[in-house]
């Protein structure tokens, strides 16, 4: 089993136990890394990667999110997690964690790297929150795009209609189409059949649960930057976790932005599938016609 690691599972005596089973990878996404490297304390540092550091063996790293959201989407999911890892992370964890050991001791060359990295993650985690602080203005001008019914679903947590699905998908793509133009390494979204194995748009997917889940909550008013840049973060965790077996997580929220997600994946397959048997379906149905008109031209 691979399964996807959270930040706050890492101190956990069930990821001791998860691991205890030599078949059993924890995948670790470069936000768990952020997270963990972010307060500077090498000592706490150190104790949230004790128990994967005593099964290094086990343990894949993942690349960066940036570089994982330009790769480019295949049909087939075969191969999708092997893409998703970063060898030389991978096979150096051990040494990794020697250097976290090394700047606890205080030994100042580990101390000055650790210093570095964690400085680079707090900045990262502070620009992610930076970009959150608009969010209560654009979710309030995207519940506008619902009808007072459709809000009454979603705010009530009542099973959506098919109807209503299709719209959420649509609103999904199209900011999963503004996710991949904003990216840099596409000139367009992937095609239809690809799109789902794109990790941005199962970002967009994730994403937009969040932004449900604060409709259906009453809005973003009155949550800190920091409250929705941790859910954004937890939205990038869960879309990695859909590539993988499970999601490991004390986190009841983080949990069901997942399982969601998941969800709406499975929906969406579906939907492509009878998107795709229908137009097979046509393509033969036109095929015949075109001979029986050939057939009949030449009579």
């Amino acid at each position: 089993m691979r399964k996807l690691v959270d930040t706050n599972y890492l101190k956990s005596e069930k990821l001791r136990e998860y691991l205890a089973d030599p078949a059993n990878i924890a995948v670790i996404p470069d936000y768990v890394m952020i997270e963990a490297l972010a307060s500077g304390d090498a000592a706490s540092i150190c104790e949230r990667f004790k128990i994967l550091a005593e099964y290094p063996g086990q343990v894949r790293v993942l690349k960066s999110t940036h570089a994982i959201s330009g790769l480019r989407a295949k049909r087939r999911s075969r191969g999708l997690q092997k893409r998703l890892i970063e060898r030389d992370q991978t096979a150096n964890f051990s040494k990794f964690y020697a250097t976290l050991e090394r700047a606890r001791d205080g030994d100042k060359p580990a101390k000055r790297l650790l210093a570095q990295k964690s400085a680079a993650a707090a900045a990262e985690i502070a620009q992610l929150r930076k970009g959150q602080e608009t969010y209560t203005a654009n979710l309030a001008e995207h519940a506008k795009k619902y009808t007072d019914a459709e809000l009454a679903i979603l705010t009530k947590g009542k099973p959506i209609p098919q109807e209503l699905f299709s719209k959420v998908t649509g609103e999904i793509v199209a900011l999963a189409d503004n996710m991949f133009m904003a990216h840099g390494y596409f000139k367009k979204q992937p095609p239809t059949r690809t799109l789902s194995n794109a990790f941005i748009f199962r970002y967009a997917v994730a994403g937009y649960v969040v932004a449900l889940r604060c409709i259906k909550e009453g809005g973003a008013q009155g949550a800190s930057a920091k409250n929705i840049g941790n859910q954004i973060i937890d939205a990038m965790i869960a879309a990695y976790a859909t590539y993988f077996d499970g999601f490991l997580s004390e986190d009841k929220r983080a949990q069901q932005i997942y399982e969601t997600t998941g969800d709406l994946l499975k929906f969406y397959h579906h939907d492509i599938k009878r998107f795709e048997e229908a137009s097979a379906a046509a393509k033969v149905s036109a095929d015949a016609t075109i001979s029986k008109a050939t057939a009949l031209a030449e009579a």
